[in-house]
């Protein structure tokens, strides 16, 4: 949001439900992976397998070719296994059967457009997150995420995402994640992907404080459309943050046998980041409903100004119009001395002039006298 309110361009975006922007045909047999749309864009990126592995003492972070090549034999050794792009079936299908995976889980790995969730498959926790990506406007990226025994499997569509930090600390062995099992890892990339949020949120407000300045401004029409824009996205914030605290919530519960307490206490914690990020989402909308408001107050102020000028200019003509309305009656002056004797008088056009002048001058001064002019 690098540009002025004021002067960002209007794009009137119309948000569809996620069901209604990516679907299966109708009739497909459920978890079949052949026939999925997701994996048929002409921009799905290509399979990149990234195997991260490490305990108290060593770490080891490599690409691999295969599923097939990875050593998950010693249970006291946590392997990560970062998926990016889902164009290629075959990655997919060696997951679930070398890991045992959910086909209903691996369907919903390639639909991309979930929301935030928690499934348990028997000892499998399957959970969705929605990971903010760009720097303009709000949208978001489908992490996937499998936790079987001592392995987490990581799945996204696009290189680049918010988990850098969580690499790093894992191979510079900075904090406690290093002496942690898999379900500590699972809270470091949720934690990693819902602190994602907070820059987008602190952009929004930004943003709002730049249009609050610019209320004064007289070249701000597209104001109140920006505003509606900002609100809706600010709405899509607070939704998608909500769902992932309904899925925390369903993560406490049914992993209660699979997740370590402290890792329950790190979850519960990351529950209260997300009820501090609806708490700016809300507070941040009713500021847009507060400059929207003020806008149209400030609009409805310049209008009554604009009339004020133009009903104190009809008011200074009406005693002018009263006095040349009188003096273009025609009556016949030969009939009657009386008859506008005004008409002979050598003087008689300055002078209905000056009393036109007079009454106008008087009708200011009162109108002064008042304050009306201030």
């Amino acid at each position: 949001m690098g540009a002025l309110p004021g002067k960002l361009p209007l794009h009137l975006r119309v948000h569809r439900p996620r069901w209604a922007r990516s679907r299966s045909k109708i009739g497909n047999v459920p978890g079949d992976l052949s026939s999925d749309v997701s994996t048929k864009k002409k921009d799905a990126v290509p399979s990149h397998i990234r195997v991260i592995q490490y305990d108290g003492r060593t770490h080891r972070n490599e690409v691999v070719d295969s599923i097939e090549s990875v050593d998950t034999a010693d249970p006291n050794v946590v392997t990560w296994i970062d998926l990016h792009g889902i164009r290629d079936m075959e990655v997919l299908r060696s997951l679930g059967q070398r890991f045992g995976l959910h086909p209903l889980a691996l369907e919903d790995v390639v639909q991309m457009d979930q929301h935030a969730k928690l499934e348990r498959y028997g000892e499998t926790l399957f959970f969705i997150a929605r990971m903010p990506v760009g720097d303009d406007g709000f949208r978001t990226e489908q992490v996937s995420m499998f936790l079987v025994g001592n392995t987490v499997i990581t799945i996204q569509e696009h290189v680049g995402d918010c988990l850098d930090p969580v690499r790093d600390r894992i191979s510079r062995a900075r904090g406690r994640i290093r002496d942690r099992g898999a379900d500590y890892l699972v809270y470091a990339i949720i934690d990693a992907i819902i602190d994602g949020y907070f820059p987008v949120i602190e952009r929004y407000e930004r943003h709002l404080s730049e249009m609050a300045e610019l209320l004064q401004d007289k070249d701000n029409d597209n104001l109140p459309m920006h505003l509606h824009h900002i609100r809706a996205d600010l709405l899509s914030i607070r939704k998608t943050v909500q769902q992932h605290r309904d899925a925390l919530r369903l993560l406490l519960r049914e992993g209660e046998s699979i997740l370590g307490d402290d890792t329950r206490l790190y979850l519960r914690d990351c529950q209260d980041h997300i009820g501090q990020l609806m708490e700016a989402a809300d507070t941040d909308r009713e500021t847009c409903g507060e400059l929207r408001e003020l806008y149209f107050a400030l609009l409805g102020q310049k209008n009554n100004d604009v009339m004020k000028v133009l009903t104190i200019i009809a008011t200074l003509f009406i005693p002018m119009s009263f006095v040349a309305g009188i003096y273009g009656m025609n009556f016949d002056q030969k009939a009657s001395p009386l008859n506008m004797p005004e008409l002979e008088w050598s003087f008689g056009y300055p002078f209905a002039l000056s009393v036109m002048m007079v009454l106008a001058l008087s009708l200011l001064y009162f109108l002064y006298r008042k304050g009306w002019l201030s």
